[in-house]
């Protein structure tokens, strides 16, 4: 279903991405008093009496850009009027207009006819009505509607007149039951420390600019959604902000908001694309990011980007292999691949590993299969002794996906090694199936019987990696 767009525009701090959350009824747009919080596009589905739609929230337009990103921040707005449905001009209803509302106004007027103009914290509906209205009409776009995004005030009149403007001019979605299907849409985290190329390599897959590309670290702050079909299969790719050391990161600040959603876009994710800077190499803090995925049961990729810049390019690579099986031993399950984001190198390969990655993640084996590999690992590695008594494994089952949950049924649930624990999972992959990209969770229980049931401390005992 293909939704219309609806833009939010506007000059800074008048509310945009408050008016954006309260429309798809959730904080997904950073809200803070200082302006120019917002530099990407941020994009959320809602419907209203049936209509569904698609809204846009962007970054402030400046009547003079003093800089690059608020330049390139311009560009793709102005841009964007020609696919949006429906504009929503927004500007201050409680202290009037400025210079720059007059710039945005003008750059417009050759779309007035799908112009809907939006007087925000216009709480105070006396004072708006007496001294700021008469002042909206010079805009050239007719009736402003009154709202208080903050205080949740005619939200739904606003509404109805989106709803209704879409249906007269005969650009409406109407929402449809959910049909069943077995194809599912792929949700995919990009993520990294600022300025390796995120936001490059987006960009790159979803083969049209969307998310703001600079070479100044922390540009994104929201994380980008946006939905593309690739051979059939559908993705959600989500660009996230750079996610530094928390001690480089102050309490309170523009940036741990940034942070705290790009953990957010790990933990709806299925994969997690981890961007490393070739020239720079793996860092600490790419392994504590990688390491979050992995604890949250996400399947991983991890992209050494950058690659265009890399001298003699063979020896290097074997280079990088060597050190990612050190560096990245706990994710060794991991596939590596080689890009350049600008250049386009291995995004086909990219998006195979990650197909790839994520079958694993939903991957379910034969339980006799799995019984064949455990006798025979047993064997060949007796388990330890411990309390006196020799570790014995009875049988073991999939009990689930998303990531593979595998329960071990033992004696001894408690006194499993972790030396031990990681052999079972190295038979899992050498024996049963590799799971490639996706980690492998492993519960230990004690078996029962009619005679005897486990207490409820005694229950299960679960490892990851």
């Amino acid at each position: 279903m293909i939704r219309p767009k609806v833009l939010i525009v506007g000059k800074s701090n008048v509310g945009k991405s408050t008016l954006f959350n309260r429309i798809i009824g959730e904080r997904k747009s950073i809200v803070h008093d200082l302006p120019g919080v917002t530099r990407d596009f941020v994009y959320g589905e809602t419907e209203w009496d049936g209509v569904s739609f698609t809204v846009v929230d962007t970054c402030g337009i400046l009547e003079n850009p003093e800089s690059y990103i608020e330049e390139r921040q311009k560009m793709l707005i102005f841009q964007s009027r020609e696919e949006a449905a429906l504009i929503l001009f927004v500007v201050d209803g409680r202290n009037g207009l400025t210079s720059e509302d007059f710039h945005i106004a003008e750059n417009l007027k050759r779309y007035a006819d799908k112009v809907l103009l939006v007087a925000n914290k216009a709480e105070n509906f006396d004072k708006f009505e007496i001294e700021i209205r008469p002042e909206l009409y010079s805009l050239g776009f007719g009736e402003a509607i009154p709202v208080s995004a903050e205080h949740n005030k005619n939200i739904s009149e606003l509404l109805d007149e989106i709803t209704n403007f879409l249906i007269k001019n005969d650009l409406a979605s109407f929402v449809e039951e959910p049909k069943a299907t077995s194809e599912e849409t792929i949700k995919v985290a990009i993520v990294g420390r600022p300025n390796v190329g995120k936001s490059s390599l987006f960009n790159s897959i979803v083969g049209i600019e969307r998310a703001l590309v600079s070479e100044i670290p922390g540009t994104t702050r929201d994380s980008i959604d946006y939905e593309v079909e690739i051979d059939n299969q559908k993705f959600s790719f989500i660009d996230t902000a750079g996610l530094r050391k928390k001690s480089a990161v102050s309490y309170g600040s523009i940036e741990m908001f940034s942070i705290s959603r790009s953990i957010k876009a790990i933990e709806k994710s299925d994969v997690v694309v981890l961007v490393v800077d070739s020239v720079e190499g793996i860092t600490r803090q790419d392994k504590s990011i990688i390491g979050l995925a992995e604890d949250k049961g996400k399947a991983s990729v991890i992209v050494f980007n950058k690659w265009d810049l890399i001298k003699n390019k063979k020896q290097k690579k074997e280079e990088f292999l060597l050190n990612f099986d050190k560096e990245f031993f706990f994710v060794n399950y991991s596939p590596i691949v080689f890009t350049s984001a600008p250049k386009k190198w291995g995004i086909d390969e990219l998006i195979v590993a990650i197909e790839e990655a994520n079958r694993s993640r939903n991957k379910r084996v034969p339980t006799s299969l799995l019984n064949a590999a455990l006798e025979r690992y047993v064997m060949v590695s007796p388990p330890p002794i411990k309390k006196g008594k020799r570790i014995k494994f009875y049988y073991a089952a999939q009990v689930g996906v998303k990531p593979p949950v595998f329960v071990f049924y033992t004696n001894l649930p408690y006194d499993i090694p972790k030396y031990y624990q990681q052999g079972l999972r190295n038979m899992i992959r050498n024996y049963v199936d590799p799971f490639i990209g996706s980690p492998i969770f492993l519960k230990f229980e004690e078996r029962k019987s009619s005679s005897k049931r486990t207490d409820e401390k005694g229950k299960a005992q679960s490892t990851k990696k």
